[in-house]
């Protein structure tokens, strides 16, 4: 994986948090810099942790289906960039999601996270390596703090402005490195 690709893909994972940081900030009163720090670093350490367990997971299962390794690889992330696309795209409610107390931030950064868990175990099928793995692992964690320290500093105003075309952005994002997946160039 070269750098942009790096980059791209951390940026990409790291939009669901964004979104959920800015809608989940009106719930925090008074935002300090030690909650926007401690909320960031929740997020960007489960977000970095799943994409890692999620390759580690792959690795363990990708010489079992070694031949359709890509087209699985391709499969998981058309789903998840899919989704993640549609949901920037059709008309829904605002999601209410509460950052306060450990256990709710907790939460709210599995669910975000999910996706980097598949996407972990879908570049360790199409032969993604540790070196490789490690970069973005670490780009993923910055970004995601960085993108969570700017949702919740931000708030709920700029989440409703962005938050929908930037969901659907990342989404393409991820067919796209899907594409290039199948087309076996990563």
């Amino acid at each position: 994986m070269d750098i942009i690709e790096i980059f791209l893909m951390s940026l990409s994972l790291s939009v669901d948090t964004i979104v959920v940081s800015m809608s989940g900030s009106v719930t925090l009163g008074k935002i300090r810099p030690p909650k926007v720090f401690s909320v960031a670093l929740v997020f960007g350490l489960v977000q970095a942790g799943l994409l890692f367990g999620g390759w580690l997971a792959g690795a363990s299962v990708a010489s079992l289906v070694h031949k359709a390794a890509h087209v699985i690889g391709f499969l998981i992330l058309l789903y998840i960039g899919g989704t993640m696309a549609w949901s920037g795209i059709r008309p829904s409610g605002e999601d209410d999601v509460n950052l306060c107390g450990l256990r709710h931030l907790f939460l709210a950064a599995v669910a975000t996270s999910i996706d980097a868990f598949a996407v972990g175990v879908s570049l360790a099928m199409s032969g993604v390596a540790g070196p490789d793995i490690r970069a973005l692992t670490a780009s993923v964690g910055t970004v995601t703090v960085l993108a969570a320290a700017a949702g919740v500093s931000c708030g709920s105003l700029a989440g409703r402005k962005f938050g929908r075309p930037a969901k659907t952005a990342g989404g393409i994002v991820l067919i796209a490195i899907g594409v290039k997946l199948l087309c076996g160039a990563i």
